[in-house]
């Protein structure tokens, strides 16, 4: 039943039409709302109480993803509708009500039901917060590359991988589970061996590789011009020996290497390397697994490859204020992440697909995925007042 919404008063009676100017995807439009006046004389509309609609929402908000700073937004869209029809205020609120009316991905995985290969990537990606460093614990298919499952936390801990296993467990049977890859994480693989003390993990050795190279300049070293040709022939071969341990083509191959690596840095004593060796020794022996299970990769480039997609998107949380709506902005950049076609995938079955369709589901063509389930789940970005 209709009634005011000044004084709750049922007795009211139409009261003409107005028109009202609404930003659509076309542009602004014209349309015409029902107006009504009460028992004691309040005046009010029935309709879309908003200036924006739905479709122009979603088209702010997907420019936003794709370009990752407010100002270009606004840029954008202003050039688009050669008018002043927003500022970025009015982006940040888009985000907040698309992210709350978005599905979970857990309900996009009961919606679709993506195939699982059997193997699983775990990972920790750190980012900014309202002031505070916070990790987004993530398992995805490296096969597909969707995200299977993911939540933030404080640390990254046994605790916290714990919880996301749990999660994982619930949507891919231990029994199905063939292979993990991961970086090596304590906390990582402490959780492993209590929830997978079976399946075969493997330390994706190019997080191995990458550690090395933080610590032993070998970048500086190839463009330095205040090095000693001596410096640069030592970190040369330290990072020859290094690569040769973690790329040889045997296991038996492996340790032979390293043990060539152990003896020139016995050789050459210098804190890099002394720190570089340690890093490579422990856990060095997951770095081996995949000589043992023929099914298994040896580095899962795949987890850099998703941390160079999603930390990008998370820089820009360092400017959200809101801690209540943390859940609702990773929701928004880990489901465009699926949805997000992979166009420079190296690998030619991957290129031109989005995760989830790597994961066996079928979309009709879209070019924005937020249409494509407003119209597939009717959605409602803004709420309609009276």
């Amino acid at each position: 039943m209709l009634s005011c919404p000044i004084c709750s008063s049922t007795v009211v009676r139409k009261n003409g039409m107005i028109n009202k100017v609404v930003m659509s995807r076309a542009g602004k439009a014209v349309r015409r709302v029902q107006a009504y006046r009460c028992q004691k004389g309040h005046y009010f509309k029935q309709g879309l109480d908003s200036p924006w609609t739905d479709s122009f929402v979603e088209y702010v908000v997907f420019v936003y993803l794709r370009c990752l700073s407010l100002n270009t937004t606004v840029d954008i869209i202003r050039a688009t509708y050669d008018d002043d029809v927003l500022n970025k205020a009015h982006v940040l609120e888009f985000v907040e009500l698309v992210g709350g009316a978005l599905p979970a991905l857990d309900d996009i995985d009961r919606l679709f039901s993506p195939l699982r290969s059997g193997f699983l990537s775990f990972d920790g990606v750190w980012f900014k917060f309202a002031g505070k460093d916070i990790v987004l614990l993530v398992c995805f298919d490296p096969v597909s590359f969707d995200v299977i499952s993911a939540i933030w936390a404080d640390e990254e801990t046994r605790l916290g991988y714990d919880r996301l296993m749990g999660k994982v467990i619930e949507k891919v049977s231990k029994e199905k589970v063939k292979g993990i890859y991961g970086d090596g994480d304590n906390g990582l693989i402490l959780s492993l061996k209590s929830h997978f003390p079976r399946v075969p993990f493997q330390l994706c050795v190019v997080h191995k590789n990458f550690r090395m190279s933080q610590t032993v300049p070998v970048h500086l070293a190839k463009r330095s011009r205040k090095m000693s040709d001596a410096v640069k022939t030592d970190i040369t071969e330290f990072a020859r020996l290094f690569h040769n341990t973690l790329y040889a083509s045997s296991k038996e191959k492996s340790v032979d290497a390293l043990g060539d690596l152990l003896l020139w840095t016995h050789n050459h004593p210098n804190e890099r390397f002394l720190k570089a060796v340690r890093q490579l020794k422990h856990n060095f022996e997951y770095t081996l697994t995949h000589f043992d299970y023929p099914g298994m990769q040896r580095d899962n480039n795949l987890i850099e490859c998703f941390n160079g997609c999603i930390k990008p998107r998370l820089k820009l949380m360092r400017g959200f204020k809101k801690e209540d709506n943390l859940e609702r902005y990773l929701k928004l950049f880990l489901l465009e992440f699926r949805f997000h076609r992979l166009k420079e995938s190296r690998l030619n079955w991957r290129r031109g697909s989005s995760p989830l369709q790597l994961g066996g589901i079928n979309f009709p063509k879209y070019h924005n995925f937020l249409t494509l389930l407003r119209k597939e789940l009717h959605l409602i970005y803004l709420p309609k007042k009276s």
